[in-house]
This record gives structure tokens, sequence and C-alpha cells, in this order.
């Protein structure tokens, strides 16, 4: 990791798994997984940012599916404030912890 020392690798995932693993691999100490579902039974922290709200909802669904106790949800897509407001319930009623991030940015990894 060029950044930091971490004692645990980052987890990564993406909707189009090789750019996970592309990332994974420029990044180093990280690691790509397939599934959303593993990510999150795996991690203590997840930060999301997607394109569009339809697919914060989507994830957001499968995510709410599993066990989302003592985890930490970093949410940073920009989607409307009723939608953010959902999320944040859902994940709390879950016994998860919710903070909105959304912002207009672009990420370049080298």
């Amino acid at each position: 990791m060029q950044n930091g020392r971490l004692e645990k690798p980052i987890i990564l995932w993406n909707r189009t798994s090789a750019t996970a693993t592309e990332h994974a691999a420029r990044l180093g100490h990280a690691e790509a997984v397939l599934t959303l579902e593993d990510v999150v039974a795996r991690a203590d922290m997840v930060w999301s940012c997607l394109s569009g709200q339809q697919a914060v909802l989507e994830c957001f669904e499968k995510i709410l599916a599993g066990d989302v106790r003592g985890k930490l949800f970093v949410e940073c897509s920009t989607i409307t404030s009723e939608a953010t407001d959902k999320l944040a319930k859902q994940v709390l009623d879950k016994g998860g912890e919710f903070v909105a991030m959304p912002g207009m940015c672009t990420l370049s990894l080298h």
C-alpha cells in the first residue's frame, strides 16, 4: 500500500469485476472479490460511490439482506436526500452506522 500501513488488505468490489482486479493490482495490499455480499461480510467499513441512484438502491438492497451490525457505511454517491435518508434509516434499523458524504469528483488511481 503506497500511503498507509494497514493490518489487513483493502477489499475491493466493482460491478465490473475486471475493474476491481485491476485496481487491486495497482494498489497492492488489496484484494478484489467477486460479490458485494463478500465485501460486506468481511469488512468493518464499506465505502461506496456509484454512478446513479438506481445502482445505489440496488446495491444497498443486497447489502441490507445480510448482517450489517456494527459496520460503518460511507455513501458518497450523489443521490436524492430522500433516498439518502431512507438508506440511513434502513442501515441504522439493522444495527449499522451510516454517513452520507456525496460529492462530484473523479478518482484517478496511479
